[in-house]
């Protein structure tokens, strides 16, 4: 009772707390009634009196609100400008992800290269495993077996392929472009107003929408250049608590960032530029600083040099051990590999309709045979195909309009030929021509194409791709004007002349001259446009000793014997009586045998490192490809994808209004620095000195960011390889992000001036 009544007295008004005794006239009258919603728990609300009509016993609250603060809490603050951001780009990137159901583009690559990882198939490519190996597990997770290899664009989607979730992964690399395209501003000391503006821009990009929906690599490229960026920008601002461990973090961090984009594109070396560029600056200053002595400066150097490029050096590694431990099973890259290398791999690739074997009954290469000869140095196979050279090429050249000899990397039917005898005058069969005699070294021979029976033929004919050299082509009698020059002579590397040839699979060296023109067939090493579907270019050209010249013969099916016990007496009978020296000859069995011989896992990255260094310096034309002076202004467009039942088609275009206003922003930035920087010269300083440290900033920060763009943009024009419009975007958000700090700029002169 005693706690009741200390209850009731606490909730009385102070009129009742002042004494039970006390007057009428001495008490405060009520004039207010309770106001209705309020909770009585409310601890602000002040509980009314009742009315003089109600009853005048006090009113008993049993669960009084407490005053006490919890003593777990936390505050924190949400940036909803950033979230905004973010959840935009997640919006644009991911809406529809799905269209089209169809291949598109170079999706024909990396999807089929997804495709060989899931089936342990060895192939080559010239970027490293990291993006293609993230496509593959993902297909993996959803039990997709590689079976569909993405062989052409147009082509329909199986159910079983998931290619939404890995376009998914590309829509995630897209979308975290975003925040970091934020936070960059910010860390460069721009506003979040400035930084907002530069995420919308980068949001509101066409090309980098398209290209985060795509099975590309692009996307992780782009996202992971910026994010090393971001990351050495934090690690900068933590300078004043040098080898702390917020210290070393930063530059692990930074590391990472730069091994992860190394290991999914070699052109992310702009962004190990971009940010060495960074990494310079900062020493520079840091030379300036008379309290560091000589010991720490070059701890600093040496870390920087340890987190940079250690930390990437053994994500190569380790992706590549990952790549060759996976990839077990011979495939479509033997081709570019040692025989060392290959005797790692497992099994025989089977790509062609027929068996394509050395006979186990001779080595003896004989008239009829059906061959493969493979370029010693393009590293693929002599081949030709029921499609001809265009009637006129882009610079108006003509051609000669007959059936396409080009160079493919990959096992094919298409790369037998058969050898036989020259034909006579007027087409009749020389002596002889149908036996199966051997081939001796410098006999005139005619190659034809086993599958469409034309016959290799070289004329005074410009070739596609370099004039200065003869067109090789498969003869079409088109008219009995056109003389065809079907005669070459075989000349086989450290045989006699005369001799038989004996054959060895990859071991025979040859060149094949043109009787006609006297010169050497051969292969430039560069790529056709897609009327040729990207394979290499074959000419003939003037200097025999060319290494371009040099063929191998790698697969010999040899004709069906009439008398096979007369044949392998033949040949037992020739190579006693002639032992082929050299390269061409037969071995015998005391030689030293390295077909066994095999590449340990530092031998085989070394060789796959140059491999694919001179593969992707011979990347040749394109007809859709750009050079990096058209880019800036989006002057040639990039079709992926062309729907052949309607008018819907996916094609890399950039925001046209954005690209150029960019590109006048970065002539907008030059003109007020260096004005700026000349009034400053002639010792004009017109500015208060907070407004001159903000333009200081301003300018400073900017010019990292024109910096950025330059670095990734101006090697281009160093390369004689193809190029597309989409090797440009890793530039464009610096660009993007220029811009946005000029409209900052102005935006606030013209705020002092208003």
């Amino acid at each position: 009772m005693e706690a009741e009544g200390v209850m009731r007295k606490r909730l009385l008004p102070r009129s009742k707390q002042a004494g039970e005794d006390a007057s009428p006239a001495s008490r405060s009258p009520v004039t207010r009634s309770p106001q209705p919603g309020v909770s009585l728990l409310s601890p602000h609300h002040r509980l009314p009196v009742p009315s003089p009509s109600s009853s005048s016993s006090p009113v008993t609250i049993w669960f009084p609100y407490t005053r006490e603060r919890p003593w777990l809490t936390f505050t924190t603050e949400v940036n909803l400008l950033w979230w905004l951001a973010l959840a935009l780009s997640f919006l644009t990137r991911f809406w529809r992800i799905d269209f089209p159901h169809y291949v598109v583009f170079d999706e024909v690559h990396f999807g089929k290269f997804a495709s060989y990882y899931l089936t342990r198939t060895f192939f080559f490519d010239v970027h490293p495993p990291l993006g293609k190996l993230i496509f593959a597990a993902l297909g993996y997770s959803t039990g997709f077996n590689g079976s569909f290899l993405f062989t052409t664009i147009g082509l329909e989607y199986p159910h079983e392929v998931p290619f939404v979730l890995m376009r998914s992964a590309s829509g995630l690399a897209g979308s975290l472009l975003v925040p970091c395209i934020y936070q960059i501003m910010v860390e460069l000391g721009f506003s979040h107003r400035a930084a907002f503006l530069a995420s919308l821009f980068t949001i509101l990009d066409n090309s980098l929408i398209i290209q985060s929906r795509v099975i590309m690599l692009d996307s992780f490229v782009i996202f992971l250049s910026y994010l090393s960026v971001l990351c050495y920008l934090k690690f900068y601002h933590l300078r004043h608590r040098p080898f702390s461990g917020e210290w070393h973090r930063g530059l692990i961090y930074t590391g990472l960032s730069l091994g992860t984009l190394l290991g999914v594109k070699y052109t992310g070396l702009l962004g190990l530029g971009c940010v060495g560029l960074l990494t310079l600056c900062d020493l520079w200053q840091l030379i300036a600083d008379t309290t560091i002595d000589l010991l720490d400066f070059l701890l600093h150097f040496l870390l920087r040099g340890v987190y940079m490029l250690g930390i990437p050096l053994v994500i190569s590694l380790i992706l590549f051990f990952i790549h060759f431990t996976v990839l077990t099973n011979s495939g479509p890259g033997n081709a570019f590999v040692s025989k060392p290398f290959r005797n790692t791999l497992i099994g025989t690739v089977e790509t062609t309709s027929e068996p394509i074997h050395l006979s186990p009954n001779t080595t003896l290469l004989r008239y009829g045979s059906h061959v493969s000869l493979k370029s010693t140095d393009a590293l693929c196979w002599l081949h030709s195909h029921p499609h001809l050279y265009p009637l006129k090429y882009p610079d108006d050249r003509g051609s000669s309009y007959q059936q396409q000899v080009t160079c493919y990397e990959f096992a094919d039917i298409n790369n037998l030929w058969e050898v036989r005898r020259p034909l006579g005058p007027g087409g009749v069969a020389g002596a002889g021509s149908d036996s199966h005699d051997p081939v001796r070294n410098k006999d005139l021979v005619e190659l034809v194409h086993i599958n469409t029976s034309k016959i290799l033929n070289s004329h005074d004919v410009a070739a596609p791709l370099t004039p200065t050299h003869q067109e090789v082509a498969g003869y079409v009698n088109y008219s009995s004007q056109f003389v065809p020059h079907l005669e070459w002579r075989l000349e086989v590397t450290g045989v006699p002349d005369g001799s038989p040839v004996f054959h060895e699979r990859g071991k025979l060296k040859l060149k094949l001259i043109h009787e006609h023109s006297k010169q050497t067939l051969a292969c430039t090493g560069k790529r056709l446009p897609e009327w040729a579907f990207q394979q290499y270019e074959v000419v003939t050209e003037r200097d025999v000793s060319s290494t371009t010249a040099v063929w191998s013969l790698e697969d010999v099916v040899l004709p069906p014997p009439s008398n096979a016990t007369a044949w392998a007496e033949e040949e037992r009978l020739i190579r006693e009586k002639t032992q082929n020296p050299g390269t061409g000859s037969a071995k015998s069995e005391d030689e030293d045998d390295d077909s066994q011989e095999t590449l340990n896992f530092w031998e085989k990255y070394v060789e796959l490192q140059v491999h694919m260094a001179t593969a992707h310096g011979n990347l040749g034309e394109h007809q859709f490809g750009a050079t990096p002076h058209n880019w800036p202004l989006m002057g040639k467009l990039l079709p992926y994808w062309l729907d052949e039942k309607g008018n819907a088609q996916v094609t890399l275009i950039g925001n046209p209004v954005m690209w150029w206003v960019a590109s006048v922003g970065i002539v907008v930035f030059l003109a007020v620095t260096a004005v700026h920087l000349l009034r400053r010269r002639r010792e004009i300083f017109d500015l208060p000195h907070g407004e001159m440290a903000e333009f200081h900033q301003w300018w400073t920060s900017g010019s990292v960011l024109l910096v950025g763009w330059l670095a990734h943009y101006l090697p281009y024009f160093l390369l004689s390889r193809v190029l597309f419009l989409h090797h440009y975007l890793p530039a464009v958000p610096f660009k993007l992000m220029l811009l946005a700090a000029v409209c900052e700029h102005f935006y606030a002169w013209l705020k002092r001036c208003g």
